[in-house]
């Protein structure tokens, strides 16, 4: 698309010159010209021009207001003013106006050549980022319901940590909880529909959602694979009880209306009502509590508020897979202190002495089940059963909070000494595997790309290992390779030099002879005559 061009001069020979530069060079074509700024005003509105070139002193609005003008109604046109060397004080005050070109007159055309085609660039550079923006922000819009359904799902399942980011991250995706119950629904005998899984989920959720919406402001739907989850948002005027209660008779209606369609019995557990969405994980192990429960009222289906079997649960508090997650991940890591502090959190709110002492002995398992998996490689199978065993022991036996935490801590940090130990060997071996590779093909023409192909590895990662195991980089380890082979080859005084640098790999003698003599400080020729 051709960029327009608006030019202003009162003397009709300079305005006519003007008008004669080749645009089409630049893409730009001249869609009017007026001789003073009035005129050009009203062009301006017409045409919307890209660039206006404009001369500074003309009759009746001169060409400094004129630029005020249109950069306050087109901040993005571009402004070029023409001057003479008494008027430069004009175009300093042009640059506060926001005009950055100007051209001295009489006008030197091949700088007129440089000034238009840089001009065109800047604009055709901002056209293609806004463009780039506008695709982002239409794909950001576009994945939108996407991004809020993940975001919800990490508050449901506690992946969040960090109640700031929580809020921040809210508020960019314009969620707005101020207060909610969650309800969760599972259906009694899915197993025998002849719908599609698929089909059955939509059915169900789409029914749910129809009637928890008529009741509520907005409703959130998490699908996991026992059941269905619903976080049913409140405005923060309505009374607690009366948020239960709406879902409750919501949930009536469902069971109804979903018993009519694919003739399915549904149990529902509702939580209380919570005003914190970082507080969405217990919410959600109350509600999945209460749903348990429906199991043992045997009419086929039920509905079950948390309040009426609270007092029948066992402590609703655990380690949730998020702060698990985040956990073995410090641990991979190495980063133990992290991990210490970690772990004082997870466990700052358990009061519970028991549910500590087995949430902490089921992290222990978790983490020698990620961590472990190659325990094969650790000292030995029989030190790390002793040592696993030994922790385990102390955790059941402990009498206090600070007694099980310093044990877990211990074990903890035992596995992770170990995993590094794991990765180290296992980084060691790529190495050398990496270095026998070069020693045995180091007079073919091997790069970097057809290492990462052999071993499947990047080409960054490969350097990196090297680097960081054998301390050179690749292209050093083949030079020395190749040079120590050569100098073997010279020294046995059967080939020649060409040959020689073939033989290790060098098509160019000049390159052999330039890389020879920079690692030994003479020619091939001459150490042979050492």
């Amino acid at each position: 698309m051709k960029l327009t061009v608006l030019i202003l001069d009162d003397e009709p020979i300079i305005l006519e010159g003007l008008c004669s530069f080749p645009w089409d060079m630049y893409g730009c074509h001249v869609t009017g010209s007026a001789t003073e700024g009035s005129e050009g005003l009203e062009l301006v509105d017409r045409f919307h021009p890209d660039i206006i070139l404009s001369d500074i002193k003309m009759p009746g609005m001169d060409g400094l207001e004129f630029s005020k003008r249109v950069k306050k109604a087109w901040p993005d046109t571009e402004i070029i003013l023409l001057t003479g060397y008494d008027n430069f004080s004009f175009a300093q005050q042009a640059l506060h106006i926001g005009v950055c070109e100007y051209l001295l007159k009489p006008v030197n055309f091949r700088e007129m050549h440089a000034v238009i085609e840089k001009v065109s660039d800047r604009i055709r550079k901002r056209r293609a980022h806004k463009k780039d923006y506008t695709e982002l922000r239409k794909k950001y819009q576009q994945s939108l319901p996407l991004l809020k359904s993940k975001m919800v799902s990490d508050l449901i399942h506690g992946r969040l940590k960090d109640r700031i980011d929580m809020k921040k991250r809210m508020e960019l995706l314009d969620i707005k909880i101020m207060q909610y119950v969650l309800v969760y629904g599972r259906p009694e005998n899915s197993e025998s529909q002849d719908l599609e899984p698929g089909l059955f989920d939509f059915v169900i959720c789409n029914i749910c959602e129809e009637f928890l919406k008529q009741v509520s402001l907005q409703v959130y739907s998490e699908t996991d694979t026992l059941g269905y989850c619903f976080v049913v948002t409140f405005p923060r005027i309505t009374d607690g009880r009366d948020c239960e209660n709406h879902c409750v008779q919501a949930c009536e209606q469902i069971q109804e209306s979903i018993l009519s369609v694919i003739h399915t019995d549904i149990s529902f557990g509702i939580s209380g009502v919570q005003k914190d969405p970082y507080s969405m994980n217990l919410s959600y192990k109350q509600a999945v509590d209460a749903c348990e429960q429906s199991i043992y009222m045997g009419d086929g289906s039920s509905i079950l508020e948390y309040r009426d079997v609270a007092d029948i649960q066992l402590p609703v508090w655990n380690i949730t897979s998020g702060e698990k997650k985040l956990l073995i991940s410090e641990i991979v890591r190495g980063n133990i202190e992290t991990a210490r502090n970690l772990i004082n959190q997870i466990f700052e709110e358990c009061l519970d002495l028991e549910a500590m002492r087995y949430a902490a002995m089921e992290l222990l398992i978790s983490c020698l089940q990620y961590i472990g998996h190659e325990s094969v490689n650790f000292h030995s199978d029989m030190k790390k059963n002793t040592i696993f065993a030994e922790c385990m022991s102390r955790i059941y036996a402990g009498h206090s909070r600070r007694e099980l935490m310093e044990t877990l801590k211990k074990a903890l940090g035992y596995l992770s000494d170990q995993n590094r130990c794991v990765q180290l060997d296992r980084n060691q071996q790529t190495v050398q595997r990496i270095l026998e590779y070069i020693e045995e093909r180091y007079s073919e023409d091997l790069s970097l790309d057809s290492l990462s192909e052999h071993f499947k590895i990047s080409k960054t990662y490969i350097n990196r290992l090297l680097k960081n195991h054998a301390g050179s980089s690749f292209l050093e380890i083949l030079l020395d390779c190749r040079m120590n082979k050569a100098k073997d080859l010279i020294m046995e005084n059967k080939y020649k030099i060409y040959e020689v640098a073939e033989k290790v790999g060098y098509h160019d003698l000049s390159h052999f002879i330039r890389s020879f003599k920079k690692k030994y400080g003479v020619t091939p020729n001459a150490y042979r005559r050492i």
